[in-house]
């Protein structure tokens, strides 16, 4: 380590001294301690804060997981593809009423019913059409 660093650290040591002494070795702890204190309730209204918005997040995004499932469904019913939607629309109701508007579990597991939803509809949408995927006549035989 060199001089100049250790030199620093003796100054700053020496200033803190001069600073404790000057405002009261008493105040400059109740102070230190309030300080931490604030910043500890700071830090928890910031954490509840992003909380709820990630929370808002869930829900909007299953909100519209679950129309981009809707519409991706009705296409595809469309060109004779569909099929599950009745599935997934009891599930994502049954989760969303069960758990009403502030169940955080209830809407999490809604947003992958139906991130899970649109994403098999768009793959039955995207595939070749002689193409069946896993459920194909080689694989019933």
């Amino acid at each position: 380590m060199r001089r100049n660093t250790v030199a620093l650290v003796w100054l700053g040591g020496i200033l803190l001294a001069a600073v404790v002494y000057v405002s009261g070795p008493g105040r400059f702890i109740m102070a230190t301690i309030a300080g931490l204190d604030h910043a500890v309730w700071a830090f928890e209204t910031w954490v509840g804060f992003f909380a709820a918005q990630a929370f808002d997040l869930v829900r909007a995004a299953a909100i519209a997981l679950f129309a981009v499932f809707l519409a991706l469904g009705v296409i595809a019913g469309q060109r004779g593809r569909g099929g599950g939607m009745v599935g997934v629309t009891v599930l994502f109701l049954g989760l969303v009423g069960l758990g009403g508007y502030e169940s955080r579990f209830c809407w999490l597991a809604a947003l992958v019913v139906a991130a899970a939803g649109a994403l098999n509809m768009t793959r039955r949408l995207t595939e070749p059409a002689g193409k069946a995927g896993w459920r194909s006549r080689e694989s019933r035989a």
